[in-house]
Parts: C-alpha cells; sequence; structure tokens
C-alpha cells in the first residue's frame, strides 16, 4: 500500500489550529484596541498587527482547505465588542502586544522546526519575520516613550569560573550567593509577565 508522504502530520496539524484560534482572537483584540487607543504610533502598530494576522489566517485556511480539514472554530465579530468603553491605557496595549510577540517568536520557532512539508515552513519561516518585525516596532516605540525596562545589569567578571561545589545549585547547603544573569533575566521575564496578568485582571474587574 503506498504512503501518502504529503499529507500533514500530526505536528503540523497542532501547529496549523492552534494557530488558527491565535490568529482570529489577534484580529479581535487588534479590532478593539483600533476602536479605543489614542495615541498615533501604538495605533499604527496595531494596524500592522491586524494585516499580519488577516494574511496569516488567509494562508492557513487555504492550507486547511486544501486538504479538506474541517476550520476550527475560531474567534469572530461576534466575540468582540467594539463599542465598549477603553480598559486598558494605550501603554498597556504597547507593552501586551510586545509580550505577546516574544511568545509568538517562540511559538513560530516551535512550529517551523516541526514542519517538514514546504508550504508550511515556507509559511512559519514568514511568520517568524514577521513576529520580529512587530518585536522591533514595538520595542521601538517603547524606548522612544522612555516605558521599557530593561533586564537588570551585571558588572562585567574579571574572569572565568568553574562551578564545584554543589551548594552553588542548592544554595540551602551552602553560603548564599547573589543570582546569576540567566536566573536574573528568568525571573525578570516572568515578573514582567505577572504583571501584564494583573493589568488584565485589574482591567477586567472595573
Amino acid at each position: 500500500m503506498s504512503r501518502n508522504n504529503n499529507r500533514l502530520t500530526s505536528s503540523e496539524i497542532t501547529s496549523l489550529w492552534v494557530q488558527y484560534i491565535r490568529e482570529t482572537m489577534a484580529i479581535c483584540i487588534s479590532k478593539y484596541v483600533l476602536a479605543t487607543v489614542k495615541d498615533s504610533g501604538i495605533r499604527s502598530l496595531f494596524e500592522f498587527c491586524l494585516g499580519l494576522s488577516e494574511k496569516h489566517l488567509k494562508v492557513l485556511t487555504k492550507i486547511l482547505n486544501n486538504e479538506n480539514f474541517p476550520l476550527p472554530n475560531g474567534f469572530t465579530d461576534k466575540d468582540v465588542n467594539l463599542q465598549a468603553s477603553s480598559l486598558f491605557t494605550d501603554s498597556f496595549w504597547l507593552q501586551y502586544i510586545h509580550d505577546m510577540t516574544i511568545h509568538g517568536l517562540s511559538g513560530y520557532g516551535m512550529s517551523f522546526s516541526g514542519s517538514v512539508r514546504k508550504d508550511i515552513r515556507d509559511h512559519y519561516y514568514q511568520c517568524n519575520i514577521d513576529a520580529m518585525d512587530v518585536y522591533n516596532k514595538s520595542i521601538d516605540i517603547l524606548l522612544s516613550k522612555g516605558i521599557y525596562e530593561r533586564d537588570p545589569y551585571y558588572f562585567t567578571p574579571q574572569n572565568s569560573e568553574f562551578i564545584t561545589d554543589l551548594g552553588y545549585a542548592m544554595d540551602i547547603l551552602g553560603k548564599k550567593r547573589p543570582l546569576n544573569t540567566m536566573e536574573a533575566s528568568n525571573i525578570y521575564f516572568n515578573l514582567r509577565k505577572s504583571i501584564a496578568a494583573k493589568g488584565i485582571i485589574l482591567g477586567f474587574s472595573k
């Protein structure tokens, strides 16, 4: 029995399905932001993001339709009230799209590396480029407004050292030590996400 090596693999189906849901959600969010945002630079950024999500959705729909694969029940205009008052500040939305783009870059990288078919690899190759464009645009605006909080700075070490003591990894067994740069950057990254999550919760509780 011959095998169709051009069928979608489980990884490819997962990537396409999950991205379809995410892109439809992103379209709803971008439309709501554009209905409420006042800052011209942030508005331009979300117009750019909306265009990317709509472009990605067309590619996803074409691939799934060509495979006679049922489209996911994504988000639609019925799921967003464009007449609702603004939930968050413009600065929050700017930070939101920057943080979501960081997650997007991670997800697109995994989707690319898990794809075999050339059309799907080409799609996620372009998605990675698009996400990098959004990252550059968002961080440039954040920096221009002076509201980007950089990761902690560290003094330049005089020399490299080997870890020879188990207490380094489990400092409850040894003397306390300063955080290394990897630990500090991971803590700071998760701290920023928790602050954003708190902002969302407070916004919806108004």
